[in-house]
């Protein structure tokens, strides 16, 4: 059973840590760059670290180019991946009664239900979000931002993300449906869900040609 689903979201925040990003930040760890003074220095350092990686400096300022990308995208469209769902959808299934999740728990969930990548309507980041986050471990903060798509304090608005979910089980339809309006309404999707982001609600909710 296919499900054809359409959210409307108040607002997402993806973070993505892409493997260009791990790539870059051991050339720079490896290399030192942090403790030369001078641009030439630091270029210098940079170049002889990917060398000795097997990379070459162009490739190291295109994994730059990739890491700093903050959207997950299909045909030019911002996406809300299936792994984030899936992972709202498991952290709804950890905290809920089993009269709520029915089969599901968070080791057979995955197993049991097909999640697609959800598509909106942007193309483009609508605001950043920016604030001071506490590293784990120490009282410092870093500043960090992130680009966001949707609705935050007086900027932006709502925006809609269409996708499929699929079960072998009919009968398990309303408890997903159940699962993901707390998913959404509650627990959130994506990243700086503690800060208000990722909520939103079902707006349509197709069962193959049934609309419920």
């Amino acid at each position: 059973m296919l499900i054809a689903i359409t959210l409307e979201m108040v607002n997402y925040i993806a973070h993505p840590f892409w493997p260009a990003r791990n790539v870059c930040i051991e050339i720079e760890k490896k290399s030192g760059v942090n403790r030369q003074r001078s641009d030439d220095k630091r270029q210098a350092a940079l170049k002889a670290e990917c060398e000795k990686q097997g990379y070459t400096y162009e490739q190291y300022l295109e994994f730059r180019k990739q890491a700093a990308d903050q959207w997950y995208r299909a045909n030019g469209k911002i996406i809300i991946p299936r792994h984030q769902l899936s992972g709202a959808f498991v952290q709804t299934v950890g905290c809920s009664p089993k009269a709520l999740r029915g089969p599901f728990d968070r080791d057979n969930f995955r197993a049991l239900v097909q999640i697609g990548d959800f598509v909106t309507d942007r193309t483009q980041a609508d605001g950043v979000f920016s604030r001071f986050v506490k590293l784990e471990g120490s009282n410092q903060r870093s500043f960090q931002e992130n680009e966001y798509i949707g609705s935050y304090l007086d900027k932006g608005k709502p925006f809609t993300a269409t996708g499929t979910i699929g079960t072998p089980d009919g009968k398990q339809a309303n408890i997903l449906r159940m699962l993901l309006e707390r998913a959404v309404g509650v627990i959130g999707i994506g990243a700086a869900r503690k800060m208000e982001f990722g909520r939103g609600r079902i707006v349509t909710w197709k069962i193959n040609e049934e609309v419920t």
